[in-house]
């Protein structure tokens, strides 16, 4: 997870983008819909502005 909050970062600066607010998470397949980790889907949010 570290490696993909280091490269959102880079892509946030390096496209005139700054951090707008706490990044969320939205679980769309969880632990409480299976149980088998390979198929859980979580889209990872950073509210994003241009400078």
């Amino acid at each position: 997870m570290n490696a993909v909050m280091a490269a959102v970062a880079e892509w946030v600066t390096v496209n005139g983008y700054e951090l707008d607010g706490p990044m969320f998470n939205m679980y769309h397949i969880s632990p409480q819909k299976i149980s088998d980790p390979s198929e859980f889907v979580t889209e990872v949010c950073y509210p994003v502005r241009k400078k």
